[in-house]
């Protein structure tokens, strides 16, 4: 009885734990590439999302630890903006007096200690921008528009499009950082209004970053899943995750980092191994970093990144404007993270050096106290599913070029599950049905070859056995005759005609 009445307690409980959420919706599939974007001259890398009536179209950079959708005015780069490259890296321009839906919230007020935004919306209660905490942000007005996530599996295909009317989004005006953003933290909007509408299963989102941007100089698109996960995306076991209450909630903690030449794949260095680097006292301990999207470099410990130096032999560079070393020479190898439950994340000799021989590792101060960073170079690597319902990430090695788009929905409180090919038998997967196939047809071909090939050399010797006959019976035809030519024989007298035989006579 007790058994029953605790199976029947289970079963409440999981119908409780899953009866808010609608798990029969289909997951929202929005590509990462390069496009036109509007009233920008180049192609920028980003989400296919547009906004506003009618739609302008922009490539919005995902980042897992803001939560505000941003789009960047003119304004943003004409006079306000310190960055020098940053009409093409906006992701497009919006142009609100060109939107029919958009709504603008009436007041704003800036704090410039946080330069943070604070507006009020029309119904009078307080608006606080969700992403306070991010010192080096930009400053703008907030408002209200129909967003547009587009689907578009491949570059050949057309694009359908999810409206997501009356979506709360940010107008950049100024600041020291690049707009143009689909904000998944915590408190997303997106994620928050698709759940609210009954668009996705829940809040649950997947990413993988791609690296077919400039920085990462790689040619693989990327995709955002909302509501999903992309099953044909990632392989092997996922590892799980708690989220923290921080600006940045993923995290996973790094216990060993190991250089790998590619030409002597046995000589394992691990920048933890002080005997390896005598300059180190101790060997360091695991440490906790932080996953973003907000820079490419990975921001490691002093220590590691001293050794990682003395052993690469590299110098400080800031050709990108990131503070990512350089290496003297060519190096072609691998680095590999491991994490404290024993994945193994391996950064590849292209993306661990690249054709100029810059790194994805950032110089850091001794006294810097900023966190430490597993960035896009990073998730390059991984393929990244997160359930803001339960608190928890997932993280899985990413297939990398993926012939196929599987998006599936990611019920909250579930574990995603990777595609697997249908088992097939040792007949199959070896290509023996194939071959046996092959070798009977082979076969019967062969021997109907052989059995034409023997009638016919049955045929020509019944015809030369024909011709031999044919030759001995008119040879002796030719002798026949030959024997029955009529000779000259002598005449002999015939008998009398008065005298009779004895044998004639009369008894």
């Amino acid at each position: 009885m007790s058994s029953l009445v605790l199976y029947l307690s289970a079963a409440v409980l999981l119908a409780q734990s899953t009866v808010a959420f609608n798990c029969s919706k289909a997951p929202i599939y929005v590509d990462i590439h390069k496009r036109a974007v509007h009233d920008s001259p180049v192609f920028q890398y980003g989400s296919f999302i547009g906004v506003g009536t009618p739609a302008q179209n922009h490539s919005l950079w995902p980042s897992i630890s803001q939560n505000h959708t941003s789009f960047a005015a003119h304004a943003y780069c004409e006079s306000n903006s310190t960055r020098k490259d940053c009409a093409v890296r906006t992701g497009g321009f919006f142009d609100k007096d060109d939107s029919t839906t958009y709504v603008r919230f009436p007041s704003r007020h800036t704090f410039p200690s946080t330069n943070t935004v604070y507006s009020f919306s029309e119904s009078g209660n307080d608006f606080q921008s969700l992403d306070m905490n991010n010192n080096d942000t930009f400053m703008g007005t907030f408002g209200q528009d129909t967003v547009r996530l587009y689907t578009h599996y491949f570059e050949t295909d057309g694009a359908s499009q999810s409206l997501l009317e009356n979506s709360t989004i940010e107008i950049a005006q100024s600041g020291s950082t690049y707009p143009g953003i689909v904000g998944m933290g915590l408190s997303s909007t997106v994620l928050r209004d698709l759940a609210a509408k009954d668009m996705i299963a829940g809040r649950t989102y997947s990413l993988y970053i791609g690296q077919g941007f400039d920085r990462a100089g790689g040619l693989v698109n990327g995709s955002n899943t909302f509501g999903g996960y992309d099953a044909g995306r990632f392989t092997g076991d996922v590892h799980k995750y708690p989220m923290q209450d921080t600006m940045n909630p993923m995290s996973v903690r790094v216990k060993d980092i190991i250089i790998t030449n590619s030409n002597d794949p046995s000589s394992n260095v691990s920048l933890f191994d002080n005997t390896k680097f005598p300059s180190m006292k101790t060997a360091p301990g695991p440490f906790d970093a932080e996953l973003t999207t907000d820079q490419f470099p990975l921001s490691l410990p002093y220590e590691i990144t001293q050794n990682f130096i003395s052993h690469l032999g590299a110098v400080k560079d800031n050709t990108w404007g990131d503070n990512s070393l350089k290496l003297k020479d060519a190096f072609t190898g691998t680095l590999s993270i491991v994490l404290d439950d024993g994945f193994v994340v391996n950064i590849p000799p292209e993306v661990l050096v690249n054709a100029s021989n810059i790194t994805p590792i950032q110089d850091r101060d001794e006294d810097s106290t900023a966190p430490f960073y597993l960035s896009s170079a990073f998730l390059g690597q991984v393929y990244l599913m997160a359930d803001f319902e339960s608190r928890n990430f997932f993280l899985a090695e990413a297939v990398q070029k993926n012939n196929a788009v599987m998006p599936q929905t990611f019920c909250p409180k579930s574990t995603p599950a990777a595609y697997v090919r249908p088992k097939q038998s040792a007949w199959v997967s070896q290509g023996l049905i194939g071959a046996v196939i092959g070798g009977v047809l082979g076969g019967i071909g062969i021997a109907g070859f052989a059995w034409c090939f023997v009638l016919g050399c049955r045929h020509r010797r019944a015809e030369k056995k024909a011709e031999k006959m044919e030759k001995e019976l008119e040879k002796g035809r030719q002798a026949k005759y030959a024997q029955m030519e009529v000779e000259d024989v002598p005449e002999f007298d015939p008998p009398p005609k008065s005298a009779k035989p004895s044998f004639w006579s009369k008894r």
